[in-house]
C-alpha cells in the first residue's frame, strides 16, 4: 500500500495588489435664502461640503438636490460655478416645484470613484 505524498509548507512569490482610500462626505451649515416660497420661485441652497479629512471635494464630484424625494437639481458637478474650492462652500439655485406643504431640502449623492 502506497502512502500519500507529503507537501511542505511554503508561500508563493506574490503579485502586487493596491487598496484605495474610502472617504466620507460631511455636509454642514446648510441654509436656504428663503424658508418658504411658491411654485416657480428661485431659492438658493448653501452648505459647506468637505471630505472626512476636512479637504474640499474635487470638481468632478456630483450630487443631486432634493425636496423630500423630488429632485430639483440632478447630477450637479461641484465645478467652479457652484463650489468654492478655497472655502468648500456649495451654492445651488433651484426652482420651487408645484408641491404644497412642509418639506426638507437636502443634498444627496451616490458612491463615486474619482
Amino acid at each position: 500500500m502506497a502512502i500519500p505524498d507529503k507537501y511542505v509548507a511554503g508561500q508563493s512569490t506574490g503579485t502586487p495588489f493596491e487598496t484605495g482610500n474610502t472617504v466620507s462626505v460631511v455636509v454642514t451649515a446648510e441654509a436656504l435664502s428663503s424658508v418658504s416660497g411658491y411654485e416657480g420661485d428661485s431659492v438658493t441652497y448653501t452648505a459647506t461640503v468637505k471630505d472626512g479629512a476636512e479637504a474640499s471635494l474635487p470638481a468632478t464630484f456630483v450630487a443631486d438636490l432634493e425636496i423630500d424625494s423630488t429632485k430639483v437639481l440632478t447630477g450637479q458637478a461641484f465645478d467652479v460655478a457652484v463650489y468654492d474650492q478655497a472655502t468648500s462652500l456649495l451654492t445651488l439655485v433651484f426652482t420651487v416645484p408645484s408641491a404644497v406643504g412642509t418639506f426638507t431640502v437636502k443634498l444627496v449623492w451616490a458612491e463615486q470613484l474619482i
